[in-house]
């Protein structure tokens, strides 16, 4: 049963609310407000107001750091992973991330994230269709030259590394084209290869923020196409005519006074 607070118990000095000056109003609106980067919180801290204190999963006893949760690691093609450590009750030891670095990937026909048991000493995709390339996974004597100049042999590679010199077959998934977004971490040396990809990143991860961006640019173009619209009717009802020409004297110079005596004077011969 849930023992309920008895009407003689709560003072009624405390149901009143303490008036606030503006000073320190405004200075507890500061102190939570809102922030947009909190930084680093593994290893505790403080971010708007609230102090972060890193604790152990059993008990919840304070620790002056926080333990890691994933290990870095490589896929075998260079993509940058983070591979999730597994816990103890206690929370004092880890696997290792043993769980992702066991996983092998087949070099056959592409299939990865697979174990390889006794079961299933090879890759199951090829074991199932009897692969005539690889022998059902059981050729293990074809020599694979990697970017670096070393070789390896056989069809079945670790799927993670723990290094980026280890990757086998690394490839660049990166290049010049940033996210849209200041906050998203695709941007600088994480920037995408083309603008497509970029789109595609940003419809699906960044919906609402990617349709406002839209709505911004159309309306932009909207604008500077009523611009041009604007200047082009101005010249149109300005009508500008054409300036004469300017004849030359006979000494080849140009001279507008001499033009005008010369027509007064016909002007005179007629009358």
């Amino acid at each position: 049963m849930v023992k309920v607070l008895e009407a003689t118990d709560i003072d009624p000095l405390e149901q009143l609310e303490v008036p606030m000056t503006p000073e320190e109003e405004q200075e507890a609106m500061d102190e939570f407000a809102p922030v947009a980067n909190s930084g680093d919180l593994s290893d505790g801290g403080k971010v708007s107001g609230v102090q972060v204190t890193p604790r152990s999963g059993w008990g919840g006893v304070p620790l002056k750091q926080g333990r890691p949760a994933a290990l870095r690691g490589w896929m075998w093609n260079g993509t940058e992973s983070m591979l999730s450590l597994a816990y103890n009750p206690e929370g004092t030891q880890h696997d290792f991330a043993m769980h992702y670095r066991r996983k092998r990937h087949c070099l056959c026909c592409g299939t990865g994230g697979f174990f390889v048991t006794r079961r299933s000493p090879g890759c199951p995709n090829c074991i199932k269709n009897n692969c005539d390339q690889c022998r059902a996974s059981t050729d293990k004597t074809k020599v694979h030259e990697l970017a670096s100049g070393k070789t390896i042999k056989g069809w079945i590679i670790p799927n993670f590394y723990l290094s980026k010199e280890q990757v086998p077959f690394p490839v660049n998934f990166y290049g010049d084209i940033p996210c849209f977004l200041d906050s998203c971490p695709r941007r600088g040396a994480r920037s995408f290869l083309t603008y497509q990809a970029m789109v595609m990143h940003a419809a699906s991860l960044h919906k609402a923020q990617w349709e406002a961006e839209l709505q911004a640019r159309a309306a932009g173009r909207t604008d500077e196409i009523e611009r041009l619209r604007q200047r082009l009717d101005a010249m149109q009802a300005a009508q500008v005519q054409p300036a004469l020409p300017i004849r030359e004297t006979p000494s080849g110079r140009t001279n507008k006074a001499w033009e005008t005596r010369r027509r007064n004077a016909a002007t005179k011969n007629q009358a």
